[in-house]
């Protein structure tokens, strides 16, 4: 497993023509990993990055931004074309900078609807026709892809893992699976523990978030719970820390109204600290 931050805890959007000094950051707070968004076009020049990466020996996951606009579960079939030739696009940038795993929220996320059961394994099916596609892409260049499970007030379909694994026997594809968050955990599961021993093969990636956005250790967060299940399925993934910088472009749509800790590096540094300390075997 390795250790990791997510840039939005500073800068949002990254680009390797501003902000290649926060991967050496990262790196200097003891990141063993780094992550960022997929944003915008033309902002990430993947031989640049996959350069600073190996100069550093860090491993790397991208996010993708699918929002209601590329819903891959959207019962209209233009929207979820949309969603498969972003993530086509963001296949080539992953494949030449080396990221090691794609995640993203693409099932559901932005939705307020209420649906029946019915309506919601419809959109599970549409979902998982589309994964398929993305898995086989995914195949081609070796980056697996995950769908990240959100909370209720973030998306009404996918909330928690037994959802994620309900979505992956329609999916399955070997390079294919579902990343938990342990902020949106808080909101959605009985059981931290139970939910990633669920989860099992099929988790490709983990948010080590805490409860409140803020270092992980400060929070509510089971971690010790969190660490023991890791171990029981032997997660050789990412545990990525997850924050935003309250005074940052992304802050609104996060809900980020006010600091987590007295500054952005102090919550990089200690967090950081604290997943090596507890989450290690």
């Amino acid at each position: 497993m390795k250790i990791g931050l997510n840039l939005w805890v500073w800068e949002s959007p990254f680009r390797t023509d501003r902000h290649l000094g926060l991967i050496e950051k990262a790196k200097s707070m003891g990141a063993e990993a780094v992550e960022f968004a997929l944003e915008e076009g033309g902002l990430v020049e993947g031989t640049i990055l996959r350069r600073a990466l190996e100069s550093l020996d860090l491993g790397c996951s991208a996010i993708g931004m699918f929002g209601t606009e590329r819903d891959l579960s959207s019962p209209d079939a233009a929207t979820r074309e949309k969603g498969l030739e972003y993530a086509r696009r963001c296949f080539d940038i992953c494949a030449e900078a080396g990221i090691a795993v794609f995640s993203a929220a693409c099932v559901g996320a932005g939705g307020s609807e209420w649906l029946s059961n019915d309506e919601r394994l419809t959109r599970y099916k549409y979902a998982a026709e589309c994964l398929q596609k993305v898995g086989e892409i995914a195949a081609m260049v070796h980056v697996p892809f995950c769908v990240e499970v959100l909370n209720r007030y973030e998306d009404s379909i996918l909330n928690t893992s037994a959802q994620g694994c309900e979505l992956m026997k329609m999916t399955a594809h070997p390079y294919v699976g579902f990343h938990l968050d342990t902020f949106h955990m808080s909101l959605e599961e009985d059981s931290f523990g139970n939910a990633i021993r669920l989860a099992g093969k099929h988790l490709f990636h983990l948010h080590a978030s805490e409860s409140q956005r803020g270092a992980p250790g400060t929070g509510i967060v089971p971690w010790r719970e969190v660490a023991e299940a890791l171990r029981d399925i032997n997660y050789q993934g990412f545990a990525t820390i997850e924050s935003f910088n309250p005074q940052g472009r992304l802050a609104p749509m996060a809900r980020a109204w006010h600091p987590y800790a007295q500054s952005q590096d102090q919550l990089a540094r200690e967090g950081l600290a604290f997943l090596r300390r507890t989450l290690r075997p």
